[in-house]
């Protein structure tokens, strides 16, 4: 049973250098990811094809990460979605609404190592890490 259904994970970051470095750490891992550089078009993407999980940046151009996470807690194919936050910001209040407003996890960017995202992704998903690098 090697092969892995297919897990789309959509990544709202508006830096190209952080999506394009999550992006990598990913799909090496298998997943199928869906890139948004705004929350406008995250939503827009969820709206069309609800992901498996959510990898969210808080500080995005127009629509605050925690207005996504919010709109996402309200709607029926979006509510139950995992949302991992990963950013820069490191203000207690801040992380504190993040997470009363949904978050599954909350990571410091740089405080993280890609092996720890790949374990948080794989917690928050509910899966097994068959074949850890």
């Amino acid at each position: 049973m090697g092969e892995k259904k297919s897990v789309t994970i959509l990544l709202i970051e508006d830096s190209q250098a952080a999506r394009f470095m999550y992006k990598n750490i990913l799909t090496r891992e298998g997943f199928v990811v869906q890139e948004a550089e705004t929350g406008e078009v995250g939503v827009e993407l969820m709206q069309k094809h609800p992901p498996d999980l959510v990898v969210l940046d808080l500080i995005l151009p127009g629509m605050h990460g925690l207005e996504v996470l919010r709109w996402m807690r309200t709607h029926p194919s979006t509510q139950k979605i995992p949302v991992l936050v990963l950013t820069n910001v490191r203000d207690a209040e801040q992380v504190r609404n993040t997470l009363t407003s949904g978050a599954n996890y909350y990571a410091h960017k740089e405080s993280v190592t890609d092996e720890q995202i790949l374990e948080i992704v794989y917690q928050l998903l509910g899966m097994k890490r068959t074949s850890a690098k």
